[in-house]
């Protein structure tokens, strides 16, 4: 499925969401090995987080979400969040892709959910960290490779509602909850 995928982002997306979407797949399989998940879902998720990105949001594409949430305030005010929730169902129908840790990372790897695996937390991370990204230095990085998984992921939380506030930008309330569960899990050594 992977290189069925892959074909469709080379044809339909371009050169550069094509190489974020590999190093980002190539993150994700770094990171299942190194967490004890599986690295072929992994390798799927990291290639397809993206596969609508940068498709126009019309009505059709609205349509194709059948995940049972609604369009949140954030998601109206920025409709580029939804295009892992789109993405996630563009996978269902156009590849028949059925892997429901697959399809929840994807669906949220925009603003993380609390509901997300460690599948879903893994690919909220490589997507921030991987190297084709600007904002963050390899110094920071290798910092953020060395915490758990938890850690890891508030740390990009942090990042992500610091860069968000500061910029006048609302942080969605999936990102607050999750953030709210891991700090209340008792597993975060620092914060």
């Amino acid at each position: 499925m992977f290189h069925e995928i892959r074909k469709y982002i080379e044809t339909n997306l371009s050169r550069s969401r094509l190489e974020h979407s590999l190093s980002t797949a190539l993150i994700c399989v770094d990171l299942c090995s190194r967490f004890g998940v599986d690295e072929k879902k992994g390798r799927i998720a990291g290639i397809a987080h993206d596969i609508s990105r940068e498709t126009k949001l019309d009505d059709k594409m609205i349509n194709l979400l059948n995940d049972n949430y609604l369009i949140s305030s954030e998601e109206k005010l920025s409709p580029v969040l939804l295009h892992g929730r789109i993405g996630a169902a563009l996978l269902g129908e156009k590849f028949n892709l059925k892997d429901n840790d697959i399809l929840q990372a994807i669906r949220w790897h925009t603003t993380g959910h609390p509901d997300m695996g460690k599948l879903g937390q893994i690919l909220y991370i490589a997507d921030y960290i991987e190297p084709g990204r600007k904002h963050i230095t390899n110094t920071l990085r290798a910092e953020i490779m060395q915490m758990d998984l938890n850690e890891m992921t508030i740390k990009v939380l942090n990042d992500r509602t610091a860069y968000l506030r500061d910029n006048g930008y609302r942080v969605a309330e999936f990102s607050m909850q999750l953030f709210d569960k891991l700090v209340n899990s008792g597993r975060i050594k620092n914060i």
